[in-house]
């Protein structure tokens, strides 16, 4: 009995024994985990430090504004008003950016191509956004006037068709190009139809007053601030947007959308944010259609403390007008 106790005693030694043996002690683990994360690039120590890149703070303004203008302006109809829509919007960038104007880079593409003197093709247009020389504290804004429709229901903001004089392309084909430069942010303003109608065409009373200064802190804000991607577009969907507007028109814009977008970039009130921005903006697209239509955002997040709040923002209703100009 003393004997198969002491034998047992043995075998137990001799088991912790090995089991120490086969515990790395501190000094080897560092080493064995030094050596796994030069091996292997996607290492904990790697994601770290790639997590803190992305989580770093951003200076609070961007340090430039790519700015591509789209337009179906060259072909008769609306062509006028989205032409007007695009030289009002740049006019009022321009006087924001009067005492930096190298921080606002522009591409317009609402002329002719220089090379072909023809307007724009599809894949023109697409080399010219892929070929953006964009930073990675520097701000993208796209901004389309033209015609347009909801190509999918269920995905009506990727599915958004955006007609130019010489092709058409989806919001998705604009704007994924643009996030793999993975700018600060991607502003993306479109006035343009959400929606398909044959209703007839009625032109709308106009109004043009004199022009006064644009809110310079509002615009700054609104295009220098956002962290994120903020998309808009002139009417919910399946609504028509209006090429034409009622009212004061102080950055002498074409379309309702964007004369009520400048409108409030000319007032005295001046904005922080797109959340906050977005329902005076909704608002004033309403009082420049005559009521048959509103703005429509599918994104608002900028980056901002209100943005946490913009899926909850209360949605205003405008009383709908019988009759649409649409495009």
């Amino acid at each position: 009995m003393k004997q198969t106790s002491m034998v047992r005693a043995k075998i137990v030694a001799l088991g912790l024994a090995a089991l120490a043996l086969s515990v790395p002690t501190p000094a080897l683990l560092r080493a064995e985990t030094s050596a796994q994360a030069a091996r292997q690039p996607n290492s904990l120590q790697v994601r770290v430090e790639r997590l803190e890149a992305r989580v770093r703070p951003l200076p609070t303004e961007a340090d430039r504004v790519h700015v591509v203008l789209l337009v179906f302006g060259n072909k008769g109809g609306i062509s006028a008003a989205c032409q007007n829509d695009c030289k009002g919007l740049r006019t009022a960038l321009e006087a924001a950016f009067a005492d930096d104007p190298e921080r606002l880079a522009f591409y317009d593409l609402t002329g002719k191509n220089p090379k072909t003197d023809k307007v724009y093709t599809r894949d023109e247009t697409l080399a010219i956004i892929k070929g953006l020389p964009v930073g990675p504290n520097d701000n993208v804004l796209v901004f389309q006037s033209g015609h347009g429709a909801i190509g999918n229901r269920n995905d009506p903001e990727m599915s958004h068709q955006l007609v130019m004089d010489g092709c058409t392309l989806t919001r998705a084909q604009l704007q994924r190009p643009i996030e793999a430069m993975k700018p600060r942010g991607i502003l993306f303003l479109t006035d343009c139809c959400s929606g398909i109608s044959k209703r007839p065409a009625l032109v709308n009373t106009t109004e043009f007053v004199s022009l006064v200064g644009p809110n310079v802190e509002t615009i700054r804000n609104l295009v220098l601030r956002p962290v994120g991607v903020v998309s808009i577009t002139a009417a919910d969907d399946g609504k028509l947007a209006s090429a034409s507007f009622r009212g004061a028109n102080p950055g002498k814009a074409g379309s309702a959308f964007t004369v009520a977008l400048l409108r409030l970039w000319y007032s005295d009130t001046t904005y922080t944010s797109w959340p906050q921005f977005f329902p005076a903006l909704r608002i004033e697209t309403g009082k420049a259609s005559g009521g048959q239509h509103l703005a429509r955002a599918f994104q608002l997040q900028d980056g901002s403390v209100e943005a946490r709040y913009s899926a909850i923002l209360p949605r205003i209703v405008v009383p709908t007008a019988p009759v649409f100009l649409g495009r």
